[in-house]
This record gives structure tokens, sequence and C-alpha cells, in this order.
């Protein structure tokens, strides 16, 4: 015989752990700040090297920004010739961009790229402060365009860099995970942060992904912080940065696959993973954004060679990013 005391008693339990999971969800994103674009995105870096002199059209794409000892700011990044032909701009890609500032608006000294590999392809590049061996650190995809890989590069100064030509976890990762983004965790540990694709059955799921590690030499096996199934092959979701504020943590992401131009901001109470389905806090217009402090204020910026207009020039735009309280 049906107990119906047990029943009621079951159902008064599941009624409780729903109302409190909606509480916590509730009260996550009441928690959350959101951050938002002040001011307008100004261009700040133009795409071409010798506009004067050189009448092609260039673009840049992802890129980061790193203060050095003396407070200037470097730029590196994705910096190509525009190819005659759409379907070639994510196979040709020779160089990697470098240019310094003192102020973040500028003005920006162009210097020589820092890679020149001609036929060989370069693709988003993310520096750190390596305390350990007192160097600075990239995480860059490089390979030839039919087989790419992570690889890490060193430097004394940010100026000269050597490349190390090792693949970071070759026959882990698949070869198109790309789009590095790096923080030093509470546990002492580099967490590289890369966007990626999964095969689940007949779909596909784009995922970002945490790679750690201690000395950039031996590297852990990737756990995934975010996860999407949206079938893109290739990754729908590009550009993480990774924002504690608090005790509450921020992935933002380029969904460009979608919209071109379309930043999406998660909030989650731990590092370890990021909600899509029930914790978007904002949407913020930016392509590949990368968020860095500089004098006291946070810049997001904006760049990408897709966004087709008459005054786009395809270089590297820039604005005050604040933070609102709810």
């Amino acid at each position: 015989m049906i107990n119906i005391r047990n029943i009621f008693l079951l159902n008064t339990l599941f009624l409780i752990l729903g109302c409190s999971d909606k509480r916590e969800h509730s009260s996550l994103l009441s928690r959350a700040e959101i951050p938002y674009i002040f001011g307008e995105s100004k261009h700040i870096i133009d795409a071409n090297p010798n506009p004067d002199t050189d009448p092609n059209k260039w673009y840049t794409n992802d890129h980061c920004f790193v203060v050095d000892k003396d407070s200037t700011i470097h730029w590196f990044g994705i910096n190509n010739p525009l190819p005659d032909e759409r379907s070639q701009l994510y196979q040709s890609h020779p160089f990697t961009g470098h240019l310094i500032a003192k102020n973040p608006n500028g003005p920006w000294e162009r210097l020589p790229f820092i890679f020149d590999e001609k036929a060989e392809y370069l693709g988003a590049p993310f520096v750190i402060w390596h305390e350990e061996s007192q160097r600075w650190v990239m995480v860059i995809q490089t390979g030839p365009s039919d087989f790419r890989g992570l690889e890490v590069c060193w430097s004394e100064d940010l100026y000269n860099w050597k490349r190390t030509r090792k693949r970071i976890l070759s026959n882990v990762i698949w070869e198109g995970t790309r789009d590095p983004h790096i923080i030093k965790g509470a546990d002492g540990k580099y967490w590289i942060h890369l966007v990626t694709t999964k095969k689940l059955g007949k779909t596909n799921e784009s995922q970002v992904i945490r790679i750690k590690t201690a000395d950039f030499e031996n590297f852990e096996d990737p756990k995934t912080v975010l996860k999407i199934t949206d079938d893109v092959k290739w990754s729908g979701v590009e550009s993480p940065v990774f924002i504690q504020r608090g005790d509450l943590w921020y992935l933002f992401f380029t969904y460009a696959h979608r919209r071109y131009a379309e930043t999406i901001v998660v909030v989650s109470d731990t590092p370890e993973f990021f909600d899509y389905e029930k914790n978007v806090i904002t949407t913020l217009f930016s392509h590949a954004a990368e968020i860095f402090n500089y004098g006291g204020v946070t810049y997001i910026s904006s760049c990408g060679p897709e966004d087709q207009h008459v005054l786009n020039t395809h270089g590297v735009t820039l604005a005050e990013l604040r933070w609102m309280q709810q």
C-alpha cells in the first residue's frame, strides 16, 4: 500500500530543494555587478603598418595588452594584410604585431613584428609575467595553416622573443584550440583559458577550457569551464577573459559566430564552471575583447576583420569599462 504521508514528505522535500536552488540562482545574479562600456569606443591603433606607402588593406584581430616595469603598455596581436578572398582570411596569418604607448589612448608607436613567419600561421597571443623565472611568457597558436597548435615563447624584455617550437598537449587537445587568456590562480599555478570544440554524437559543443601549469613546460589535462551545444565545428565561442571581483567570477567571451561584435558575460561564484544557460548577466558590443587596468582605469578593446563598413579600418578600438552595482 502506498504511504500517503511518505509521498507528501517527499514532495515537500523536492519543493524545498527546488526553491533553494532558485534562491541560490537568483541570489547569484542579484549579487553580480554589471559591466558596461562607458563613453565611446575610440580608434587607437591603425591596422596598416605603413598607411602612407602601403595601399593595401590590413586588419587586426585577437590581441593582448601588458604593462611592463616602466609602465609602458605593450600591444601584441594578429596583424595581417587583408586577403582578396575572404576564404583565405584565416589561412594567411604570417605576422604578430607589436606596439607600445605610455597612454592607452595613444599615441602608439609601432615596432617591428615580433614574429614574421612568412608562410607559417601565427594566431592569438597572450603574455604574462612568470614570477618564478623572472621572465615574460607568451602562449600563441602557431603552425602551418593545416596543422596548428599552441606554443610557448619567452622574453626577458618584451622586445626580443624566443620560440620553443614545442606543442602544448598536442595529443590531448584539438588542433584548433586557440585564443589564450592567462591568469595566476590562487593555487599558485598559471591558468591558461582557451576555446575549443568537442564532438558529441552528431553535434558539436563549443567550450572554454582551462589548462594549468607552473613552469609552462609541464601541463595538466584540460578541464571544461563553459560549454554550449551549438553545433559549430570550429568553436562558436572565442576570446575568453576571466575576471574576479570580490567573491564572484566573470567570464567574458565573444560569440562571434552568432553576431560578430557580441561579447557575452557570464557570472559564477566559482571559477570551476560557468553556466551559460542560467547566469548570463549582460552582452557588450566588442569583438575579441581584452580587458586591462592602467592608471586606475579599466579598459576594454575591440577589433576584427569581418565587420565591413566604410569607416572601419579594421584597427583596434578602446573604451572605458565600468561596473554597476545592482
